[in-house]
């Protein structure tokens, strides 16, 4: 319980911080999905995302990880679904974008 209460607050301050200063994108696309991966273009730029995200539920309840419902668990294409994601920077210097969470929400 100590934890949980841990990463509430810790998310908290983030959100509280970070509230304008996000440099996440909301963006909305045709996701083609396969076996636990998933893939969608915007504007000429490629997302995917594979096994795990963070996501929002039809209801609006956030998930740290785990397979988003609305990509569904068969292959398919033209799943249209709501994505936040953001340029990152890995260890290397190499930059992209990154998918941070996927919104099931209509």
């Amino acid at each position: 319980m100590v934890v949980i209460a841990c990463v509430l607050a810790v998310f908290g301050a983030g959100y509280f911080l970070g509230t304008n200063r996000s440099q996440t994108r909301e963006l909305v696309g045709a996701w083609q999905v396969g076996d636990r991966v998933a893939s969608v273009g915007v504007d000429g730029v490629w997302y995917g995302v594979r096994d795990s995200v963070a996501w929002i539920d039809a209801e609006g309840s956030m998930h740290e990880g785990g397979w988003p419902d609305c990509l569904g668990s068969v292959p398919a294409t033209g799943r249209v679904v709501r994505f936040g994601a953001m340029d990152v920077t890995y260890p290397d210097g190499a930059s992209g974008p990154a998918v941070v969470y996927v919104d099931c929400r209509s």
